[in-house]
């Protein structure tokens, strides 16, 4: 009987710590190299941070982590695509700090729309977002294009508002000549949008899956309870290689909690030159 104990103990310890660790909610940075010979030499090492689907969460007191994160990378943009408020949390402070924090940081900022702004119960949180941007200097670029320039050179930054899949009648292809960045909420709709002549596409909305399977590191449910999503995080491209998306596991909680799906931070920098 003494020979069971200590192998059943280290069973269930290991069973313990592999439950715990599942849990574990500290903020992850993820970091992305996108090349291609689209970019201008003036790009060439031009940093992206993606914040998706946060739902109001902060990051430690005044959203200090996220934003000393932010710091580090040192990014050139911020992108911020969705999901960003919701109908569940009235208190939008975290949102007010974030915002804060990187006009302080003099980082531009750039803003899409998700499915839960739009919620007609979000109206309010939807509203009070829009007078921070304003008042903060984010701008709004839903169904909107912004040049982005160094010196003679420029890429061209889209955001496609929250649509779902009628996304196809208001989104406008790129133009086939030069960069184009496509910011869109969802990713599980990128069969549909693959073919506009964007070279990337930031997207989120899926929350990496809610629980991702370790080892295989792949999502579990997609935000219609289907299950192994085709697109639940990190880095997907097209049949032809020709557009290539990154998707966000998000910062922000669910109802279902997150499971070996810690809160991420996205970071892309771009490389100019030939794949």
């Amino acid at each position: 009987m003494k020979r069971l104990k200590k192998p059943l103990f280290l069973l269930l310890f290991s069973l313990f710590l592999l439950i715990f660790s599942g849990f574990d909610k500290r903020l992850q940075v993820t970091e992305y190299i996108y090349k291609s010979s689209e970019i201008p030499s003036s790009f060439d090492q031009f940093k992206i941070c993606q914040i998706s689907d946060l739902h109001c969460k902060s990051f430690g007191e005044n959203n200090r982590i996220l934003l000393q994160k932010i710091k580090e990378l040192s990014p050139d943009i911020v992108v911020l695509t969705g999901d960003i408020v919701d109908e569940d949390h009235q208190d939008l402070s975290s949102i007010t700090d974030l915002f804060q924090g990187l006009k302080d940081l003099g980082i531009p900022a750039y803003y899409i729309t998700g499915n839960h702004e739009l919620e007609p119960a979000a109206l309010q949180q939807y509203e009070e977002l829009q007078s921070l941007m304003n008042a903060y200097g984010v701008t709004d670029l839903d169904d909107q294009t912004e040049t982005i320039t160094i010196g003679d050179d420029a890429i061209q930054l889209t955001g496609g508002k929250w649509y779902a899949r009628y996304i196809v009648q208001y989104l406008k292809p790129a133009d086939p000549e030069g960069f184009h960045i496509l910011l869109y909420h969802g990713a599980d709709f990128f069969d549909l949008i693959d073919s506009y002549n964007y070279d990337l596409v930031l997207a989120g909305h899926i929350h990496g899956g809610l629980i991702r399977i370790p080892v295989l590191n792949i999502g579990l449910f997609g935000n219609l309870g289907d299950l192994f999503p085709k697109y639940s995080a990190g880095i997907y491209q097209n049949d032809t290689k020709d557009c290539t998306m990154i998707v966000s596991r998000g910062l922000g909680d669910a109802r279902i909690p997150r499971f070996y799906n810690r809160p991420e931070l996205v970071c892309i920098t771009l490389e100019s030159g030939a794949p």
